[in-house]
């Protein structure tokens, strides 16, 4: 758990290449992608559910994990070169529906500004560990917090 600008405790999913969740990372740390709960997590969110293949739980979860090899780890980067080809026309930044607080209403709504080139940054990264993964016959671990 990390906390955001404002001290509050944020969820957050760590994203490495691993040969399980016991072993240790294969990937350089500042090769790892770090995903908080706000606008660049739910952009990409639909990208990741689009990429899961029969899973009771999300594929790239803040609160839970999860082991990624194999045809899901190619629908993921799929998605996520589908996600950079859609982030291309967007503008320099943009803000992304993340919650709400208290009941569900227009009023209530938490909105985050997403930049493009940091958007585009962590794309980057993922689709890195996806062939770092593949190409080490490892997987790529979420591990949420």
């Amino acid at each position: 758990m990390r906390q955001d600008e404002s001290g509050c405790e944020q969820m957050a999913a760590d994203i490495y290449v691993a040969e399980n969740f016991r072993a240790a990372r294969v990937n350089p740390p500042e090769r790892s992608v770090w995903l908080d709960d706000t606008g660049y997590y739910w952009h990409l969110y639909r990208y990741f559910e689009g990429a899961k293949v029969q899973r009771a739980e999300e594929l790239v979860d803040l609160y839970g994990g999860a082991e990624i090899d194999g045809y899901e780890l190619d629908r993921l980067e799929d998605e996520l070169k589908a996600a950079r080809e859609h982030a291309t026309h967007k503008p320099d930044e943009w803000k992304v529906l993340t919650g709400w607080n208290g009941k569900p209403a227009r009023e209530n709504e938490i909105w985050r500004v997403v930049k493009k080139a940091e958007l585009l940054e962590i794309i980057a990264r993922m689709i890195w560990l996806i062939d770092l993964a593949r190409t080490q016959n490892l997987k790529l671990i979420v591990s949420g917090d």
